[in-house]
């Protein structure tokens, strides 16, 4: 079935790449991401409503991405794109990476497959900043619902509450059995709930605050596969005459007659050969980066910027590429036990060996989890918020189901390791930050790099509030109920104890979590049709639309938003 599958979605990119410059297509999507798969599903349901999808990055389904283990070593190779960000003085001076999903799926092809929600009152904010009703959680709840369906296996070895809020199609959605749950998740648990931690559903909406146990994780538990939208919403379109799905495909630039889009040109990346291709309908989910991006290179931004680079203006847009936000998070490492597979041990071939024939013969096994599962939520109390010492008016005025970190672990290391190691990191990432960054253009050259300015930890209280995360993360995992999986600290070493020698340690630890958002925020940049203000023509339905953050992992919300545009879509273009 594979094989069958994979093979049909080849001749189909095939005859798109060949025939896609010799038709008028009622839309063009660009980005193959969830949004783009989402989007070209839900559009070619109409037999008669031809769609083209134009992915820069390759064909994902093989072993390498749908193998859930190998999710931590897909970042900085072919299915991501590599941003830097510019110097970030919050940090020293230190410029951290960026990736972004580069291929059929987006970021659900190399992610860590963490399916959440969060706090139902983060979509009631998107209502509010964007007017449109049909995003509050009450109601988009159904679009959640739409995109999933849940596996709770029967012979789980823990306690946790699951909620019934799941459809029957799409993304597998499952929480982990006893025999994918990895040694250290019981030591990491029970660390937290002897510290105060309780469980709760963070997928029902009823709370962003507590402990998640056992995933759960966009894992298909009939194969142990990855979940991802290139199966999840993919695999359907092969047989539809009516959708192209082409990889390798670059857009360099919208094309505009007045502010009417009309189309884009991209790069045929086997034959640098640039095509144009015709469209009713023109729909960027490129991506919180690659859209904003594109829009930017085609005259669609600040007009000062776009005339400071040669870019003839369309539209004067100064929100285009501004309200960038990620979860920034700060790492700690330990040396773990021998009995904790982490991805040193799969770099042993004789492991590696052991691992595969039990994964391949049964679907079991360290290559069937992505090696993390549990995670905990927390909201700093108004007392400790008020003992910061800074200015915390934004973090106290949060909703009360907001929490303001959230604190995980990976059976990977995140940072250089000696060679002998066999490194876990745990980290806590600020997941309500206040100070935004910015997506801008470095010359009109879509060759070159866009500049990012991530603004880690931006504002005063962003800044305190990750300092305490990572104090506290650090207390934890050196505590009495992680000895039985600690051997030792391996960053920033147990010796670090002082404030200012913790502050520096998190400098130089400081990552992302790749969940950018709000860069054509909905409200600013896009009207209540996701249709770009001032323009004709011209969508973006992808996380760049988001303008707010949720409290957890984003690929679930990602999937919603779009499920809900395709309606709105659907309603006006067919």
């Amino acid at each position: 079935m594979r094989l069958h599958l994979v093979i049909q979605l080849a001749l189909l990119s095939y005859t798109g790449a060949v025939n896609v410059s010799s038709q008028v297509y009622d839309a063009v999507i660009v980005g193959g991401g969830p949004a783009g798969f989402v989007l070209a599903s839900r559009l070619s349901e109409n037999p008669n409503f031809n769609v083209l999808l134009l992915e820069n990055g390759p064909d994902t389904y093989t072993d390498e991405v749908t193998t859930p283990r190998y999710a931590g070593e897909l970042r900085g190779t072919q299915f991501s794109w590599n941003f830097t960000s510019i110097p970030q003085a919050t940090l020293g001076g230190v410029a951290p990476s960026l990736h972004q999903g580069n291929g059929f799926g987006g970021g659900t092809a190399i992610n860590y497959m963490m399916y959440c929600r969060g706090a139902s009152s983060v979509f009631d904010e998107w209502a509010d900043l964007s007017g449109i009703d049909g995003l509050r959680w009450e109601n988009l709840v159904n679009d959640f619902e739409k995109s999933t369906n849940l596996f709770v296996p029967s012979d789980r070895n823990y306690e946790q509450i699951i909620g019934t809020d799941f459809g029957d199609d799409h993304v597998n959605v499952s929480f982990e059995s006893t025999y994918q749950r990895v040694p250290i998740d019981d030591s990491f648990v029970n660390t937290w709930v002897s510290n105060g931690a309780r469980d709760a559903d963070l997928t029902s909406g009823k709370t962003g605050i507590g402990m998640m146990v056992g995933g759960p994780c966009s894992i298909n538990p009939a194969n142990a596969t990855r979940s991802y939208a290139l199966p999840a919403y993919g695999f359907q379109l092969a047989g539809r005459p009516n959708v192209q799905l082409v990889h390798g495909s670059r857009v360099i630039k919208i094309n505009f007659e007045g502010t009417k889009a009309v189309g884009v040109d991209y790069v045929d990346l086997s034959t640098n050969e640039i095509h144009t291709v015709k469209s009713r309908e023109t729909i960027l989910s490129a991506g919180a980066v690659n859209s904003p991006r594109l829009l930017l290179l085609s005259g669609v931004g600040p007009k000062d910027d776009l005339e400071d680079l040669g870019i003839p203006v369309v539209v004067d847009s100064p929100e285009v590429g501004l309200n960038f936000f990620d979860h920034h998070y700060a790492v700690m490492m330990f040396n773990a036990t021998p009995d904790i597979v982490t991805t040193k041990q799969l770099d042993d071939p004789a492991f590696l060996a052991s691992f595969l024939a039990e994964y391949q013969a049964n679907a079991t096994g360290p290559l069937s989890s992505p090696g993390a599962s549990s995670y905990f939520t927390e909201r700093l109390s108004d007392e400790v918020l008020d003992g910061l010492g800074v200015d915390v008016t934004f973090p106290k005025s949060l909703p009360k189901d907001r929490p303001h970190l959230l604190y995980e672990y990976a059976s990977a290391g995140m940072l250089p390791t000696p060679n002998n190691s066999n490194p876990v990191t745990a980290f806590a990432a600020l997941i309500q930050p206040e100070a935004p960054g910015s997506v801008r253009l470095n010359s009109s050259d879509w060759r070159d790099q866009p500049v990012l300015d991530t603004n880690y930890f931006g504002s005063e209280s962003d800044m305190a509030i990750a300092l305490y995360g990572y104090k506290r993360i650090l207390a934890m995992m050196r505590s009495e109920t992680m000895r039985p999986v600690n051997n030792n600290e391996l960053y920033p070493g147990s010796n670090v104890t002082s404030d200012a020698d913790i502050e520096a340690a998190l400098k130089q630890a400081a990552l992302s979590f790749h969940h950018v958002v709000g860069t054509c925020s909905l409200g600013k940049v896009l009207d209540q049709s996701f249709r770009v203000k001032g323009t004709q023509n011209l969508r973006v339905v992808d996380s760049s639309a988001i303008p707010r953050l949720p409290t957890c992992h984003l690929q679930a919300s990602v999937y919603a938003i779009s499920e809900f545009a395709a309606g709105i879509l659907k309603d006006e273009i067919y």
